[in-house]
């Protein structure tokens, strides 16, 4: 009789050859599919599972008062030790005040030589000038008129008479004890108000009694105002020009001057004013040495 033979142990049959196993159409990207599925790490997973537990069954522990307190007593420490070091860097080093104290001692020294030798200078000026008129006076009383005229343009000479005075004061912007650099009055404000002056008629001016001459430069040193190289105090700057007064106030209010004036009061806090004085004395600038111009007839 004719039937199927049993399957062989082990065999190939049917049972043991069954279905195919499905693939999935990702499966040569197992890296990336195991980061997107599966992005914890397996060992931080497991500790938070374990710390989930704990609070579940409440067994978390909460912080003692001890470590509360250990923490407070470091954060004051930190604090008292940064406090104590910024303090320290404050203040200043014995060497360096030593230092300072000897530069301004120097430079308060150099000061006074310079002012003493200046009025040395003006007193031997004054000197030859009195000298010269008595030798003149009798020998040669053109020469004597001719040499005083020319005082008076090149400022060589000390001058009086009717005029006007302009003042400009630095105005008050920035912090305390900070001025701000655009509110103080710079070389360019005298030099404009200067210029509108000689071109109103003045025949004389000086600034901070420093005599303005053919010579003479105003500019600005860091901060300081320099006229004849000599720094102004500030904060007030005076100029005074000796002139027909009416005539110069007229000149003035036509010039650009009031308007410039003005700007400065609106946007810098620069104060003015312009008052007209019957008597000015303008002190003189000491005789002036000659650069290049030799007398006719000298050597060269």
């Amino acid at each position: 009789m004719t039937g199927s033979a049993p399957d062989k142990p082990g065999g190939a049959g049917p049972a043991a050859r069954g279905p195919g196993r499905v693939r999935r159409l990702d499966e040569s990207m197992t890296l990336l599919t195991e980061v997107m599925e599966r992005p914890l790490d397996p060992g931080y997973a497991e500790a938070t599972a374990r710390r989930r537990a704990r609070e579940a069954a409440g067994v978390a522990r909460p912080r003692s008062r001890g470590m509360w307190v250990t923490v407070a007593a470091v954060a004051v420490v930190l604090g008292v030790v940064t406090a104590a070091a910024a303090a320290q860097l404050r203040v200043p080093q014995p060497s360096v005040t030593q230092a300072r104290s000897l530069l301004e001692r120097q430079i308060q020294e150099r000061t006074d030589d310079v002012a003493a030798l200046t009025q040395r200078a003006d007193d031997l000026s004054r000197e030859i000038t009195d000298l010269q008129r008595s030798e003149l006076e009798n020998q040669d009383p053109a020469l004597l008129e001719l040499i005083d005229r020319d005082a008076l343009r090149n400022g060589s000479s000390a001058v009086t008479g009717p005029g006007l005075v302009v003042s400009l004061t630095d105005g008050g912007g920035g912090l305390v004890g900070e001025p701000d650099e655009n509110s103080r009055v710079r070389d360019q404000d005298l030099q404009v108000v200067v210029s509108t002056l000689w071109a109103a008629g003045a025949e004389a001016i000086s600034v901070d009694d420093q005599r303005l001459t053919s010579r003479t430069a105003i500019r600005n040193a860091g901060e300081a105002v320099l006229v004849n190289l000599v720094p102004l105090a500030g904060p007030t700057y005076v100029v005074r020009a000796i002139g027909d007064a009416d005539a110069m106030q007229t000149a003035i209010a036509r010039s650009s001057l009031p308007a410039y004036l003005q700007l400065l009061g609106s946007q810098y806090g620069i104060r003015s004013s312009t008052i007209a004085q019957s008597g000015l004395t303008l002190p003189g600038a000491g005789v002036q040495p000659l650069q290049y111009a030799q007398p006719v007839g000298s050597r060269s």
